[in-house]
C-alpha cells in the first residue's frame, strides 16, 4: 500500500442547497406569472427563485441588485423575448434556458423536488398544507403555489382551501405548498448580524391581479431572512380588511409567531391601493398609527399595547443584504499529500433519488487560487461524484451532485500544492511556456538560499556593486565601436558567450558602497556570505606581474604567493596597517546579478514576506495560441490570488511609450488577478496612476512595490548617515 504524507486535521464547512434560478416574464404577463410560479413550486427551494418582468424601463440597477443577493444560477425565459432575455443573461453573467427546456443538462437541473425535503407535502399531514388554484386569482397563486403532486400519492398531497381566506392564516404559519417546499433550506453566513434580527410585520394589500404588486411581494419574500426570526411577510386582496372575519387576527398571528416586536409593528404597502384605503385597512386590524419613519427596536413581543403601523416604509434593509445560502455544517478532514478521502455527513436529510449543489469552504482552501482549473484539480479523483464540473462560488469549491453518488457516502478531494497549481495556470492561459533564463537562474537559487536575506539593509546594493560588468557593458562597448550594425537580441547572445570572459570584481567593505561607512556596509557582505552568495579573501597586487588577484580566504597561506606567476609577495592591507577582507560575488551570483536575476527575487522575496503561503516563477517565456512569444518577470499565486508582473531595476523604464499598457496586456492574457508592478528604486505617481488606470480597463488589481517596499530600511539609514555627515561637517568647520 502505498504511503502518503499526512498533513494533518481540518474542518471543512459543507453547504447543500438546490440550484436555483431567476425566471424572465413579458412585460405585464399574468399568465407568464402563473407559469414561473409553478415551475418554481415543484423546485426545492423555489419561494426564493425571483420572478422578473421584462419591461422596457425597470429600474437595472435595483434590478442587478436582487440577482445579486438572491445569487441563481440560471435565468429562465417563460415567455419574454428572447434577445431581449438572451441580452439580460448577458448583462447578469449567467446562462439562459427556456422554461420548456428546464429539463436539459445544466447546473439548473441540480435541485430536488420539495418532498424529498419536506414530509408534510406527501403523506397524512398534507391535508393541513394548501396550495392554489391554477387559474384563481393572482394573489393566492403568489401566496400558496401551484403544487402538482405525483399520480400515485396525490390524495396525500396539498389541498385546495375551500374558501381563499384560510390562506391568511396560513402564511403566518407556514401552511402553504410554497413555505414546505423550503424545508431544510436556508442561509448560514450573512453580512450583518444585528441589523436584521428585528424587522416589522409586511402587510401587501393589493388588487386580486396587480401584477406589480404581487411581483413585489414575491421576490420581497424571496429575499428576506429564512432563518429565524423570519420577517413575516403576508399579502392579502384589497377587499381583505372589511370581508375578512379573521383579517386582523391573521396579522396578529404573524407577530406572535415572529416573536419580535419593533417600530412600527406593521409596515402596510401597495401601488394599487390608494392610502387611504390603507389606513382604513389598518383600522379594520385594530392598530395605531405610528409616528417613527424609521424602524427601532427593544419592546417584548408580549407587551399589551395596541400594534402600531406605518404606511409605505422602505423595509428594503429586510432582504437586501448579502449571505451565504444553504444550511451548513462542519465536518473533520484529514489530508494527504494527494487524494484524501472522508465520509461527507450533509446538513439536510433529503430522500434519494436528489440532487443539489455541495459548497465547500475552509482551511484545506485557503491560499488557492479561485480558477476553474484548480476547481478540477481538487476533484478529478471525485468524476463519479460529480455530473458537472467543480467551480468557484466565491471561496467556496461548488459541486453539482447526484444523490446518493457512487461510493456514497465518501468523498475524495485532492488539495493541489502551489507549486502544482502554478504550472497547470500556465497550461491554462499559454499553448506552451518555460523558465526562461533568469527564471532559471532564480529558481536554483531561491531552492538554494534563503532570498529574504535581500531585504536587509544594503544587501541588494552591495551584490550589485560587486557585479562583474558583462552583459551591459559589453553591449555599451559593441554598439560604441559599430553602432546601430547588431541587433539587441543578437548582442546579448554575444554578451552571453564573450562577456564572462572578464575577472571577477572584488572589494572591500571600505570600497564597496560609497557614502556609505564600512560599518553599516560589513553586515550586509557578511549576510550575503551566509548564504553563500559572496566568498570572503584577500586582494594581493603582485609587483612582478602586475595583475590584481582575488585569494579566497580558506586558500590563504602564511606566505602570500601571486597565483598567476608563483613570485613572493603580500597581502593587500587597510590603509598599510592590518590585512583587508575582500568580498566577491560566487560566480553563479555574479551571472545573476548581470542578468537581472537580482530584481526579480527581491520582489519574490518581498511577496512571499507579506504572504508566506505563496509560490512565484521569476521569469517565464510563454507562446500563446496566436504564435506571439512574451515573457513575463514574475508569475504565481499571491493571497490565493493569480499575480503577474514586471519587475525593473529602475522605475524610468516604465516611462517607455507604451510599456505601462503592455505589461499590463500580459498579465491579463495570462488571466491574472493582480498585475504587479515593481522597481528598485521610487516609482514616480503618474506612472502609477496610469498603471492603475489600466488595470482598471484590464479589470485587474494593480500591486506597487518599489523602494519603501523593497528595501524599507534604506530611507530610514540614508537619513541617519546625513545626518551623521551633516554632524561630522559642523564639527570640522568650528575646528577650522
Amino acid at each position: 500500500m502505498e504511503h502518503q504524507e499526512y498533513l494533518g486535521h481540518h474542518l471543512i464547512e459543507v453547504a447543500l442547497l438546490p440550484a436555483r434560478v431567476v425566471y424572465l416574464i413579458a412585460e405585464g404577463s399574468t399568465s407568464g406569472f402563473r407559469a414561473a410560479v409553478h415551475a418554481a413550486t415543484q423546485r426545492w427551494g423555489g419561494m426564493t427563485e425571483p420572478i422578473i418582468e421584462a419591461s422596457t424601463d425597470f429600474d437595472a440597477v435595483a434590478t442587478e441588485e436582487l440577482i445579486r443577493v438572491a445569487d441563481v444560477q440560471a435565468l429562465v425565459n417563460v415567455n419574454a423575448d428572447p434577445g431581449r432575455a438572451q441580452e439580460l443573461a448577458d448583462s447578469w453573467s449567467l446562462p439562459l434556458v427556456a422554461l420548456d427546456a428546464m429539463g436539459s443538462t445544466g447546473i439548473w437541473q441540480f435541485t430536488s423536488s420539495p418532498d424529498a425535503a419536506c414530509h408534510n407535502l406527501i403523506g397524512p399531514a398534507s391535508d393541513t398544507c394548501f396550495r392554489a388554484d391554477p387559474e384563481g386569482p393572482l394573489w393566492a397563486v403568489a401566496v400558496a403555489g401551484i403544487y402538482d403532486a405525483p399520480d400515485e400519492v396525490a390524495h396525500h398531497s396539498p389541498v385546495l382551501p375551500a374558501q381563499d381566506t384560510l390562506l391568511g392564516a396560513a402564511q403566518s404559519t407556514g401552511a402553504t405548498a410554497l413555505q414546505q417546499g423550503m424545508a431544510g433550506f436556508q442561509e448560514h453566513r450573512r453580512s450583518s448580524q444585528s441589523l436584521h434580527d428585528e424587522l416589522p410585520i409586511v402587510v401587501v394589500i393589493a388588487r386580486p391581479d396587480s401584477l406589480p404588486d404581487i411581483l413585489w411581494f414575491w421576490n420581497a419574500r424571496a429575499l428576506r431572512l429564512h432563518i429565524h426570526p423570519e420577517m413575516p411577510l403576508l399579502l392579502f386582496p384589497d377587499d381583505a380588511p372589511k370581508n375578512w372575519i379573521n383579517f386582523a387576527r391573521d396579522i396578529r398571528l404573524a407577530q406572535v409567531h415572529s416573536g419580535l416586536r419593533v417600530q412600527p409593528d406593521v409596515v402596510f404597502i401597495s401601488q394599487s391601493v390608494a392610502e387611504d384605503e390603507l389606513q382604513e385597512a389598518a383600522r379594520q386590524a385594530g392598530l395605531v398609527a405610528s409616528f417613527d419613519r424609521e424602524l427601532s427596536h427593544g419592546r417584548p413581543a408580549e407587551t399589551p399595547e395596541p400594534l402600531t403601523y406605518a404606511i409605505n416604509l422602505d423595509v428594503s434593509s429586510g432582504w437586501l443584504f448579502a449571505r451565504r445560502w444553504g444550511a451548513m455544517k462542519r465536518i473533520g478532514f484529514h489530508q494527504f499529500a494527494g487524494p484524501s478521502r472522508f465520509d461527507m455527513k450533509l446538513p439536510v436529510n433529503l430522500r434519494p433519488p436528489a440532487a443539489g449543489l455541495l459548497r465547500l469552504a475552509g482551511e484545506p482552501f485557503h491560499g488557492l487560487p479561485r480558477h476553474p482549473v484548480v476547481a478540477r484539480m481538487i476533484t478529478e479523483q471525485s468524476r463519479g461524484q460529480i455530473r458537472l464540473p467543480a467551480s468557484w462560488h466565491g471561496d467556496q469549491l461548488q459541486m453539482p451532485v447526484l444523490l446518493p453518488w457512487l461510493d456514497w457516502p465518501r468523498l475524495t478531494l485532492t488539495i493541489p500544492k502551489l507549486a502544482e497549481v502554478v504550472p497547470r495556470l500556465l497550461d491554462e492561459a499559454t499553448n506552451r511556456f518555460e523558465l526562461s533564463t533568469p527564471g532559471k537562474i532564480g529558481v536554483t537559487i531561491a531552492q538554494q538560499s534563503d532570498i529574504g536575506t535581500l531585504l536587509d539593509l544594503l544587501v541588494v546594493e552591495s551584490l550589485t556593486a560587486l557585479k562583474t560588468e558583462r552583459t551591459e557593458h559589453f553591449i555599451k562597448a559593441l554598439d560604441h565601436r559599430i553602432p546601430g550594425r547588431i541587433p539587441l537580441n543578437e548582442a546579448k547572445e554575444l554578451a552571453r558567450e564573450f562577456g564572462g570572459r572578464m575577472d571577477r570584481k572584488f572589494r572591500s567593505a571600505t570600497n564597496a558602497l560609497n557614502n556609505w561607512r564600512p560599518q553599516q556596509v560589513t553586515p550586509a557582505l557578511e549576510r550575503a556570505c551566509e548564504q553563500r552568495w559572496v566568498e570572503r579573501g584577500l586582494g594581493l597586487d603582485c609587483e612582478q606581474c602586475k595583475l590584481h588577484s582575488f585569494i579566497p580566504l580558506q586558500a590563504s597561506t602564511s606566505q602570500a604567493v601571486c597565483p598567476a606567476c608563483s613570485a613572493p609577495d603580500r597581502y593587500g592591507r587597510d590603509n598599510g596597517k592590518s590585512v583587508e577582507i575582500m568580498y566577491r560575488l560566487n560566480g553563479f551570483i555574479d551571472r545573476a546579478v548581470d542578468h537581472g536575476v537580482l530584481t526579480h527575487l527581491l520582489v519574490v522575496a518581498a511577496l512571499k514576506k507579506r504572504a508566506p503561503d505563496s509560490h512565484f516563477l521569476p521569469g517565464v517565456d510563454v507562446v500563446f495560441d496566436d504564435g506571439d512569444t512574451k515573457e513575463v518577470d514574475i508569475f504565481g499565486v499571491y493571497e490565493g490570488k493569480v499575480l503577474a508582473g514586471e519587475a525593473k531595476v529602475s522605475a524610468t523604464e516604465f516611462a517607455n511609450e507604451g510599456q505601462i499598457r503592455r505589461d499590463i496586456e500580459l498579465s491579463r492574457r495570462l488571466k491574472a488577478d493582480v498585475h504587479v508592478m515593481a522597481a528598485i528604486d521610487v516609482i514616480p505617481g503618474p506612472l502609477v496612476e496610469e498603471a492603475r488606470e489600466h488595470c482598471g480597463v484590464a479589470g485587474l488589481e494593480l500591486l506597487v512595490l518599489h523602494e519603501p517596499d523593497l528595501r524599507p530600511r534604506l530611507a530610514e539609514a540614508r537619513t541617519e548617515r546625513d545626518r551623521q555627515a551633516e554632524h561630522q561637517a559642523r564639527a570640522q568647520q568650528r575646528r577650522r
